[in-house]
């Protein structure tokens, strides 16, 4: 073999290795934005970001991910609660919102979403006929009786919302009105502890 043939290894290993010295000579160099042209002032400021608002004393903290994780799989009497559930918006009295909604990853658990916040919840279905959903972490209640639904604080004993309706309730209402049916809005019965 050829002496040149026989260091073609080295020359490529020495070329090989400026090149990567250029490149991070080149990478680390820094180059100063051009300016952008001087306009007219602004009129005003805009003004600084508002702090997130302090969550209410009397609504828990949200469902995180690492709890979802942990969810047993429902049983068919959870499965068979969660299909007499109103999915969709309730408006409560004082004008705020709860949505409900199937959990998109666990079947047989619900998302209820107040606000921010969401609490995975799990269909419990009542003696009296109410529908209990019971947020996985023992915090929040949300029952849902023919005629409105509220929204609890199971560790406070506080209502978050109340008065909530789904559109079926609010037509089961109107309906049991316009027959002279008597009306029960109490929740008292449906929302207290189990024993």
């Amino acid at each position: 073999m050829t002496p040149i043939i026989r260091s073609f290894p080295r020359m490529l290993a020495v070329v090989s290795a400026c090149a990567a010295l250029l490149s991070a000579a080149q990478a680390q160099e820094v180059k100063p934005a051009p300016k952008a042209p001087q306009s007219a002032p602004k009129a005003q400021a805009k003004p600084a970001s508002k702090p997130a608002p302090k969550r209410p004393a009397n609504v828990p903290p949200p469902t995180t991910a690492e709890q979802m994780a942990d969810l047993p799989h429902a049983d068919e009497a959870q499965r068979q609660a969660a299909t007499h559930v109103h999915y969709g918006k309730y408006v409560c009295d004082e004008k705020f919102e709860v949505f409900v909604e199937r959990n998109p990853v666990f079947d047989g658990y619900v998302d209820v979403r107040y606000k921010k916040d969401v609490w995975v919840m799990k269909p419990v279905a009542s003696n009296t006929g109410a529908i209990r959903l019971e947020d996985t972490r023992g915090r929040v209640l949300l029952v849902q009786i023919p005629f409105k639904s509220m929204l609890l604080n199971t560790q406070t004993g506080q209502r978050i919302v109340d008065s909530c309706q789904h559109d079926m309730q609010r037509g089961a209402e109107a309906e049991a009105k316009s027959t002279g049916a008597p009306v029960e809005r109490t929740l008292d019965a449906a929302a207290a502890p189990k024993q």
